[in-house]
């Protein structure tokens, strides 16, 4: 009897918590705004990435530079590939509403759901492995008008001795698309649909 109500127990605790995670997800989800971006160079090289914000305090033009605290965006990552689709490497510039990246330079326009202006993403740190995508307008903002080149988006990289390399050139704009809400939600329910199968068949095989 009591190993009966210790099960009861528990299944009823792993209801509740997941009915509430589903729940508070939910609404979380109501007031964000998540994007997918991607860019491709002449070569093939690419980078893929992600941002999100609160869309109660966000205005319609978000513009975030530098490290700290970030005014609107939440998180913003980007991955980077060879022309084979093998990954280079992943950053989070932006994680949790903190900037990490110096040269951060992110302009983006949730009217026409549009990046713009100076654009400067990735890690560069002066060390070996570091990668970054920005363009002649972010150079510029940046004071490095010296730098400025034909093509007006550049992937950049540090070698083993931590010298920069560029990968690609491309005058390709960084394309953006948004992620559907439903998707998540059904991603989540699918989640913790699994959890409830699980711990049904391990109550099933208890039992016997």
């Amino acid at each position: 009897m009591t190993h009966l109500f210790t099960k009861t127990a528990i299944s009823l605790v792993t209801t509740t918590t997941l009915a509430l995670a589903i729940a508070i997800t939910t609404n979380n989800l109501a007031h964000a705004a998540e994007f997918n971006f991607n860019w491709k160079g002449d070569t093939g090289y690419s980078a893929k990435g992600s941002f999100n914000y609160d869309t109660t305090t966000a205005p319609s033009v978000i513009s975030e530079t530098g490290l700290g605290t970030t005014k609107n965006l939440q998180s913003l990552s980007i991955s980077f590939f060879d022309p084979l689709s093998n990954l280079i490497n992943s950053f989070t510039p932006v994680l949790s509403g903190i900037s990490n990246y110096g040269f951060l330079r992110f302009n983006f326009d949730s009217t026409t759901e549009q990046i713009f202006g100076p654009f400067d993403l990735g890690k560069d740190d002066g060390l070996p492995g570091d990668t970054w995508l920005n363009n002649n307008l972010a150079l510029i903002d940046e004071g490095f008008s010296n730098q400025v080149l034909a093509k007006e988006f550049h992937l950049n990289k540090r070698d083993a001795a931590g010298t920069e390399q560029i990968l690609d050139l491309s005058n390709n704009s960084v394309q953006v698309s948004k992620v559907p809400e439903g998707s998540i939600i059904i991603g989540l329910l699918s989640v913790c649909s699994l959890g409830f199968t699980a711990h049904r068949n391990l109550s099933k095989a208890t039992q016997e």
